[in-house]
C-alpha cells in the first residue's frame, strides 16, 4: 500500500511539471521567446515519457508462446457428458452413479445438492438459480462440481499458485490410483497451470496419463487425468493406395 501511494505521488509530481512546462511553453512561443520555449517543451517531454511507459508496455503484444496441452471442450447435450465423464472416470462405479442421477433427472439432483452441506453447496444453489430453466446447462455445468467434488478434476484460477496446483493434482483419484507423480521441485514456481500441466506431461505420458483442459470459455483452468496413448511413427502407419 506504501509503495502504491509513493508511486501515486510521484506520477502526481511528474503529470504537475508536464502541465507547467507546457504552460510555460505556450507562453513563451506568445511572446516571441522561442529559445525558452523550446526549452519548456523538452522540459515536458522529459517529464511526459515516463508517464507512457506503463500504456506503451501494456499495448506491446505477448508474444511467449503457451505450451501445448490436450485440451476438451466441455459439452452440453447429455450423451457427450456421459461420454466426458466415462473419459475422465470410467472406473469410478460411484462417481457413474451419481453423473447418471445428474443426467437422468437435473432438478432432482439439484434439489438434493442444494440442501445438504458440502464443499460445493454454494456452486450448486448459484447455477440453479441462474439457469434453472435451462437444463442442458445444469447438466454441463453441474458435472464440472460432481467431477470436482469426487476429486477426478481440478479446478484452478487463471493464476493459482504453484503450490495450490501440487497439492490438487497431487490428490486427484487417478494420480493416487496410479501412483503419478507431482514433484513440486520439477515446476517453475513463475510459470502457470499450461506450463505446469505441460511439465507434468513430461512424466506422465511414459506412464500411460496425460494432464487433460476442460474447456469451458471461461478464465479457469480444469484439469483432468487422460489415458496417454502415443501416436504410432509416420513411418509405421500402413498406408493403401488404388492402382
Amino acid at each position: 500500500m506504501k509503495e502504491k501511494l509513493t508511486e501515486g505521488c510521484i506520477m502526481l509530481v511528474f503529470i504537475a511539471f508536464v502541465v507547467l512546462g507546457s504552460t510555460m511553453a505556450v507562453e513563451m512561443f506568445q511572446q516571441g521567446a522561442w529559445v525558452k520555449g523550446i526549452i519548456c517543451v523538452l522540459g515536458a517531454l522529459f517529464f511526459g515519457f515516463p508517464l507512457l511507459g506503463p500504456f506503451l508496455l501494456s499495448a506491446a503484444p505477448d508474444t511467449k508462446p503457451l505450451p501445448f496441452v490436450p485440451q476438451i471442450d466441455l459439452p452440453t447435450d447429455k450423451d457427450s457428458l456421459r461420454e466426458l465423464a466415462k473419459l475422465v472416470a470410467g472406473e469410478e462405479a460411484d462417481v457413474m452413479q451419481t453423473v447418471e442421477e445428474l443426467l437422468e433427472s437435473p432438478e432432482a439432483f439439484y434439489s438434493a445438492q442444494i440442501t445438504r452441506d458440502g464443499w460445493y453447496n454454494d456452486a450448486y444453489v448459484d447455477i440453479w438459480d441462474m439457469y434453472h430453466d435451462q437444463p442442458d446447462v445444469l447438466c454441463s455445468e453441474g458435472l464440472l462440481y460432481v467431477l470436482a467434488e469426487a476429486e477426478v478434476i481440478a479446478m484452478f484460477d487463471w493464476k493459482e499458485g504453484l503450490e495450490e496446483f501440487v497439492w490438487q493434482m497431487t490428490d486427484l483419484r487417478r494420480a493416487q490410483a496410479n501412483n503419478l507423480p507431482v514433484p513440486q521441485e520439477h515446476f517453475d514456481e513463475q510459470a502457470d497451470i499450461p506450463h505446469w500441466c505441460n511439465a507434468l506431461n513430461e512424466l506422465w505420458q511414459p506412464l500411460g496419463y496425460n494432464a487433460t483442459f476442460i474447456d469451458t470459455d471461461g478464465d479457469e483452468y480444469i484439469v483432468a487425468v487422460v489415458q496417454y496413448t502415443p501416436s504410432p511413427p509416420i513411418d509405421d502407419i500402413s498406408c493403401t493406395t488404388q492402382s
